[in-house]
């Protein structure tokens, strides 16, 4: 992967630290220095956070960026340039002016700042995979490069659950355990706790309507999924009605049984009693177990995991591809092929990213297209989420139980580079696509597998969506409002898994030389866990969701260590009858840091959104989307948003003698068989 990598973390900020960590994850040699650069002492990367160095200390990256022998990732709050840039902005007030914080809570309370520092995280899993993609350009192609990561970007990018709804002037504020699109989805009470339970399709819901047995699940009202999202408050009493019946266990089983996400809220130090997590770490469970959590806790748990593709010694010559001379402006993925099998968001983001960096992607979807396509809102058939997640790519619908559609998935295998897939466990093995398949199929794929629990689980059957891993995995446990545990609003389970497995397949693509092919195993518990094991270990100074008379601001302070203390000073201010703007100048002249709780909806006039995260794309009839540009910028590869997806078409379609030939239009093949989610 990154071996002989030499790498310098030379930054204050933690997204720095976690980044190296990562890095040594996936082989680099890692330095970490308070100094910076040593003379005589070369490295391959630094990393460094400008907006929190020192003048000398800005003089010394600025002439490393402009020697161009290093890759120089920078790592800041807001960039290099708006209306914020240079400011040493925190992780709790970069959540605060993204919009991240207005999503996370209940309908009726305060924004809740996540409980674990989710832009520092972020922006670290998405440098780490910028760097690995610069050490591909630069091994392949002799180009050195600089790389700017903002945790500005990287908040606003997982806002695509409810962009939507700003993009058309409609507002969709905090819904608490709820999902804005989806029902029902919440935390339920049992009959000795809660429990997580998602769904997500028609077939989801008959099944829960089956089991649960409480008449009043007929009424009209919930015939559709959009009409259960818009009675939610009826039907949510309904569903607590039967689970209150069972126990948190017994209601867990049974949502198994029938194939419905589910699962109870896990506190971090519980997760080394977790049996999934004690399942596949072992040394992390027992560590907890006899010295508690630490600073060093989340070192014992890996983000992935690699291996060979097959037990067979494999050695395939290089393809074409490896041989190609690009542009020298070209993505750093020039001439990658990528296979995306997969819904919602975890895979569709890894493709999303992996096509912005130059591949092409080719997206396979059930023969009625994936079910987000109809999320509202959106046009044209195509939800605005959809287009969000699904940038760039090609897409194709097949009937994978079909013998005539599989033998076609095979020859798109048979040269690709990459196939990512984030189906339950087993699913694509039941249709011949095993890993010893693939690996007969395609000697060298990266074959890269994301599941709620792994491969290597104590819930082999168990479906997952973001919402029950961050329940199981401890994010909700560190993220409570008046002491009651609350998903983060935005998907941050599956983002954080997707932003993993692009990491290692990143980490793998930069080997020019790699001949045998690779198995990547990416838990989101796993990447849940890790986070909150850091965070855990490295607690950050409180803060406080203050209300004004136009919203809400967050306000911290050095001195004021505690919640109360500053609580007493906005009431003495009376920063409840001040509009945010007078809150924040009067807090200022107390010396009591304030940023203000800026809206969803507010980020369609903010200059900073508008310039460094909104971007356009086209869709095939030469419409415009509104799409969001990378958090990662490459000075001399860049990432690029191009193209929004129309409907899922076979651009090369089999004919009856097995010849592969062109097509255009929307042709879909036959069946109406669902992937196995």
């Amino acid at each position: 992967m990154l071996d002989d990598v030499r790498i310098l973390a030379w930054g204050e900020r933690s997204a720095v630290k976690l980044c190296a960590t990562l890095l040594e994850r996936a082989g680099a040699q890692i330095c970490f220095a308070d100094a910076g650069p040593v003379a005589g002492i070369a490295h391959d990367v630094v990393i460094v956070s400008s907006d929190m160095s020192s003048t000398k200390e800005k003089s010394v990256i600025a002439e490393l960026k402009a020697a161009g022998n290093t890759i120089v990732c920078d790592i800041t709050a807001t960039g290099p340039q708006g209306s914020r840039a240079g400011g040493s902005w925190s992780d709790a007030q970069v959540q605060a002016i993204s919009g991240l914080m207005d999503t996370t809570g209940f309908a009726h309370g305060e924004p809740v700042r996540i409980g674990v520092p989710f832009t520092d995280i972020s922006a670290a899993l998405y440098a780490s995979a910028a760097i690995a993609a610069a050490i591909r350009v630069r091994r392949m192609r002799g180009i050195v490069q600089t790389i700017d990561v903002t945790l500005f970007g990287c908040a606003a990018s997982a806002l695509t659950t409810f962009l939507p709804a700003a993009f058309v002037r409609d507002t969709v504020g905090r819904v608490g355990n709820r999902h804005p699109a989806c029902a029902p989805w919440n935390a339920y009470r049992t009959s000795d706790g809660w429990i997580l339970i998602c769904t997500s399709t028609e077939e989801q819901w008959r099944r829960i309507r089956s089991v649960a047995r409480v008449p009043q699940l007929d009424d009209p009202r919930f015939a559709t999924l959009r009409e259960r999202v818009r009675h939610v408050d009826v039907l949510d009493p309904l569903i607590e009605t039967w689970t209150t019946t069972l126990t948190t266990a017994e209601c867990t089983r049974l949502c198994e049984t029938i194939g419905v996400a589910a699962g109870p809220i896990v506190s971090v130090a519980g997760l080394s009693g977790e049996p999934n997590f004690r399942l596949r770490h072992g040394e992390a469970a027992e560590r907890i177990d006899a010295r508690g959590i630490d600073g060093d806790t989340y070192r014992q748990v890996s983000v992935f995991r690699t291996s060979r593709l097959t037990d067979r010694a494999v050695h395939a010559p290089l393809t074409a591809n490896a041989e190609r001379v690009f542009p020298t402006d070209a993505g750093p993925l020039a001439g990658v092929k990528v296979i995306e099998i997969g819904q919602y968001t975890t895979a569709p983001l890894v493709g999303k990213h992996l096509a912005a960096l130059g591949a092409r992607v080719i997206k396979i979807e059930p023969p009625d297209g994936e079910v987000a396509r109809s999320w509202a809102p959106g046009r044209d058939g195509t939800s605005y989420f959809f287009a969000l997640n699904n940038t760039d790519k090609e897409t194709i619908a097949l009937d994978l139980k079909q013998d005539r559609d599989r033998e076609y998935l095979r020859r798109l295998l048979a040269d690709a580079d990459v196939l990512v897939e984030n189906l339950r466990p087993g699913a694509l093995a039941k249709l011949g696509f095993g890993r010893q398949s693939l690996g007969e199929i395609n000697p060298r794929l990266i074959y890269c597998s994301i599941s709620g629990f792994g491969i290597e689980s104590a819930y082999p059957t168990r479906p997952a969506f973001d919402t029950v891993i961050q329940a199981m995995g401890g994010l909700m446990d560190l993220t409570r409002s008046h002491g009651m545990p609350v998903k983060l609003g935005a998907s941050g389970a599956d983002i954080l898994g997707g932003q993993a497995a692009l990491l290692a397949i990143l980490a793998i693509l930069a080997e020019p030389s790699r001949q045998a092919g690779n198995f990547v195993e990416i838990s989101m518990q796993d990447v849940a866990a890790w986070g909150a094991l850091y965070s855990s270990g490295h607690p950050e100074p409180q803060g406080l969701a203050v209300p004004c008379a136009d919203g809400h601001i967050w306000i911290e302070s050095d001195g004021l260590r505690d919640a109360a203390s500053l609580a007493a000073h906005a009431k003495q201010l009376r920063c409840g009858s001040l509009t945010r703007a007078c809150a924040i100048a009067a807090l200022a002249e107390a010396g009591i840091r304030a940023v203000p709780v800026v809206r969803v909806p507010e980020l369609m006039e903010d200059g900073d959104f508008l310039a460094d995260v909104l971007s356009v794309a086209r869709d095939a009839s030469g419409a415009f989307w509104p799409v969001l540009k990378m958090p990662y910028r490459l000075s001399r590869t860049p990432a690029r948003i191009r193209a929004v997806p129309g409907m899922p078409e076979v651009r090369h379609a089999i004919d009856d003698e097995g010849e592969e030939r062109s097509g255009r239009g929307a042709i879909r093949l036959s069946g109406l068989a669902k992937l196995d989610l």
